[in-house]
Formats: structure tokens, C-alpha cells, sequence
């Protein structure tokens, strides 16, 4: 009997937690968010991704957009006391077949990572024969970390 006690208390102090006491836990969660709007005609040329943080910022990129637009998209009231605006525009395309959608946002310990995803058209797609400038504009609750950009496939 003392033999079985011995054996067990052998086998089950040999085992391990399999925990790596060394590694930082990395903290995250998900983030909810709002698309405000996303089309194939933003009127932005260059790629560009950005954090809006107050109205007057908002109100050109809205501008920026509507140019040519009807009907105009109306500028959406945000509260920047309590939200974040987020706008990822894509860039001019010289065809249809592109867009650019969020699909997930991750708080990671100091950051906030945004995950998109760019559409392309296949090889031998048919697409319209228009310049295009695909974005996407979304909000999120309000952040003060560091907003990254990543790509997914």
C-alpha cells in the first residue's frame, strides 16, 4: 500500500502545468463596431488609413466622399466624448472589382488592432471600366491607444 501511495505521488509531482512561468500573458479582446458607410467611389486617391477624433475632421472626410455623389451620404452626429471614428480608404483602382472591408478589431494589451481585408478581382473577372476609390469608414467606442492596421487574406 505504502508502495501505491509512492508511486502515485511520483507520477502525479512529475507532471507539469505545461504553463511557461517566463511568457507575458497577452491580453485581448474583442471590439464591437459600426459601419458608418463603405463604397467603390471615395473620392480619395491615395491609400490611406485613419483615426478621426473630432467633428471638423469628420465633416471633410464626408465631403471628401460626397463630391459628385447623389444622393450625398449625410454626416453621421458621433459623440468623440464616447466613440472613435475609424476610415480606411483603398485608393484609386483603375477598375471595378475592389473593396475594402473591417473585419475584426482587437484590443491587444497597449494597442488596438484593426483587421481588413482588400478585395481583388480575379483574372478575367469582368469588372466595370471606372476608376474607383473603394473605402470603408467605421466607428468603435473610444480609444486613446495606438490604432494598428493589419492586412488579412
Amino acid at each position: 500500500m505504502i508502495r501505491l501511495v509512492a508511486i502515485c505521488i511520483f507520477l502525479f509531482s512529475s507532471c507539469g502545468s505545461g504553463i511557461n512561468k517566463n511568457t507575458k500573458p497577452l491580453h485581448q479582446s474583442t471590439i464591437a463596431f459600426e459601419t458608418l458607410a463603405q463604397d467603390f467611389y471615395g473620392g480619395m486617391t491615395d491609400s490611406k488609413f485613419m483615426v478621426i477624433k473630432n467633428e471638423k475632421t469628420l465633416d471633410t472626410i464626408y465631403n471628401l466622399i460626397n463630391e459628385g455623389k447623389i444622393p450625398v451620404l449625410k454626416t453621421p452626429i458621433i459623440n468623440f466624448e464616447q466613440e472613435t471614428v475609424i476610415a480606411l480608404f483603398l485608393g484609386e483602382k483603375n477598375s471595378g472589382g475592389y473593396s475594402i472591408a473591417v473585419e475584426q478589431i482587437m484590443n491587444v494589451d497597449d494597442k488596438v488592432n484593426v483587421v481588413y481585408r482588400i478585395t481583388s478581382p480575379k483574372a478575367g473577372e469582368m469588372v466595370t471600366s471606372v476608376m474607383t476609390q473603394p473605402y470603408c469608414i467605421i466607428k468603435i467606442p473610444k480609444t486613446s491607444k495606438e490604432v494598428v492596421f493589419k492586412k488579412t487574406d
